[in-house]
């Protein structure tokens, strides 16, 4: 029987273009995806662009435009560079600016508050006479009172050290450096503490989580507090409430309602309605959750605690990444450190950003993106590895017969690699599974290396004047273990495999071995992969240095 598989990935955030740090985080996602659906799972994928809350509000008042201008010109971008050129393959991909999530939002507020789980308190907030307004903590600025650096908000960049907006140092207005006054206002809150054991208990039985996520949850568990759930903003989801409609739901409570809203969303545009309750209110449906570590509490106490209250279906796999480093600068939207997503697509191939991203990827510990180890890596393992094999046994098939030939025997080497083909689809499956993406890319080019050694004994280009049944034997294997790995690769290299599909004819990329036909027409290989030039790479880390410089 086929698995209801929910795959929830991190909503990107549209206050700026994307950088490797968030793809790194993102493409575990779209693995698990594929390799689910390969396997005949019925996977629900779903995302979308967090369009609220006050970094898009500071871009906006910066550019002079609108926060909606703001949200849709980077949602615009993200569907292109996310979907369009990498191949992210989400069942939906949707906003939470549109009015679908706004009314889930909003239902779900309604219905945590009306279950007693929300109180209210009064707080003194920075309010602005000269803009007319409340201040939200990073429209506050001032001086750190810890290091004495130029700071914002609740925390400082310099030092991280948090601390209420009142306590900063000489604190003025980010829009207009008046001095803000600070008055009294009251909100809701999540009251967390309520739920605190009920979290605990489920907690200690989860299994399949990363240690990161562990550790942050335990952290956290030893003493839950209530949060706000409310802000003084205009721009965000109205809060449903009476004696609260002036005021928007916080987005860190809002947006993770996104992943019920878009599940209903894509139900609704389905046609069917209730077909999201197949993946919400099933005890044997399977749900992953992939985002960075900065993330992790939203994702194994807050939404958790949202859903008992909602009596729906609760996280199983947490898929929490680790930070990617930039030559081993932590990567930073804000402070602008990365290498952009437009303008590595824009050099790269896609499935050479992914090879490298899941290969050495922050999946267990902090790792760093340096230019002259992804060309190596590109060039080395996913050219002259994968690529090699692939590029060999297509070209002296057509070459040799035009077709794929027919095998009468297979000696012991080639029973050797056959046999390798059924366990390699065991164990990168299970690595998958098991949220281990290196460790199955790994697998899947070890099986490779095993084929092209078997290529270099068998030695086709020379037997082919003597032996030519032994040429046939050996590249009827080889096709066998190409199709092998077309399938293996799939989940990670799609626009690889469109491309060998094409060449092959067929779109079947389905987790078990398979074998093309005999007799089916090989034409000369197209370029599965293109080298990366090492002018570019140069050019790169010469930019990269003035930026420094500079």
């Amino acid at each position: 029987m086929n698995r209801k598989v929910l795959v929830a990935a991190a909503w990107p955030y549209v206050n700026g273009s994307l950088h490797l740090g968030h793809v790194s985080a993102l493409l575990p996602a779209d693995i698990i995806a594929r390799y689910h659906r390969a396997c005949g799972d019925d996977v629900l994928y779903v995302s979308g662009s967090d369009c609220h809350g006050t970094p898009i509000l500071v871009t906006a008042d910066r550019e002079h435009v609108s926060p909606e201008a703001v949200a849709q010109r980077y949602h615009d971008e993200f569907v292109h560079t996310l979907i369009e050129q990498l191949g992210f393959s989400y069942s939906l991909y949707t906003k939470t600016m549109g009015e679908f999530h706004i009314d889930v939002a909003r239902e779900v507020f309604q219905a945590i508050y009306e279950a007693g789980y929300m109180t209210s308190r009064e707080e003194r907030q920075a309010y602005c006479n000269v803009c007319q307004r409340f201040l939200p903590d990073r429209f506050v600025k001032g001086t750190c009172p810890n290091c004495g650096a130029n700071a914002r908000g609740d925390q400082c960049d310099n030092c991280s050290h948090q601390y209420s907006p009142e306590e900063l140092i000489n604190p003025h207005c980010g829009n207009c450096d008046g001095v803000p006054e600070w008055r009294p206002s009251t909100h809701l809150y999540f009251d967390l503490p309520q739920l605190q054991d009920r979290l605990a208990a489920w907690v200690r039985n989860q299994t399949g989580w990363r240690e990161n996520a562990v550790a942050v949850t335990q952290s956290w568990l030893k003493g839950l507090q209530d949060r706000p759930v409310t802000r003084d903003l205009t721009w965000g989801v109205p809060v449903p409430v009476e004696g609260f409609r002036d005021k928007c739901i916080y987005v860190w409570f809002e947006a993770v309602t996104g992943y019920l809203s878009c599940s209903r969303e894509w139900a609704a545009n389905s046609g069917t309605p209730d077909a999201w309750r197949a993946w919400w209110e099933n005890p044997q449906a399977l749900h992953y959750y992939v985002h960075g570590k900065d993330n992790i509490p939203f994702h194994t106490i807050i939404w958790p605690a949202m859903l008992m209250t909602l009596g729906l279906r609760l996280p199983d796999r947490i898929v929490s990444s680790e930070f990617l480093k930039f030559e081993g600068v932590k990567f930073s939207k804000s402070q602008g450190i990365g290498i952009w997503l437009p303008r590595a697509l824009a050099k790269f191939e896609p499935d050479a950003l992914r090879f490298y991203l899941t290969l050495n990827g922050p999946e267990t510990k902090d790792a760093t993106f340096r230019w002259q180890d992804f060309a190596q890596r590109v060039n080395g393992d996913l050219i002259g590895n994968l690529g090699n094999f692939w590029n060999r046994t297509f070209s002296m098939t057509n070459r040799y017969f035009g077709q794929v030939p027919k095998r009468s025997k297979v000696g012991a080497d080639g029973v050797v690699l056959l046999e390798a083909i059924p366990t390699a689809f065991g164990s990168v499956g299970r690595s998958i599974e098991r949220s281990e993406f290196r460790q199955a890319l790994i697998g899947i080019l070890d099986l490779s290396r095993q084929a092209n050694g078997y290529i270099d004994r068998r030695e086709p280009w020379k037997q082919i004047s003597v032996d030519k049944s032994h040429v046939a034997e050996t590249l009827a294997v080889c096709m066998e273990v190409a199709d092998a790995l077309r399938r293996l690769v799939a989940p990670f290299l799609p626009v690889a495999v469109e491309r060998l599909n094409a060449f092959l004819g067929t779109d079947d990329v389905g987790w078990f071995p398979g074998s093309p036909n005999v007799g089916l027409p090989i034409a000369p290989p197209n370029v599965i992969f293109r080298k990366i030039d090492p002018e570019i790479i140069e050019a790169e880390i010469q930019l990269m240095a003035e930026r420094s410089a500079s």
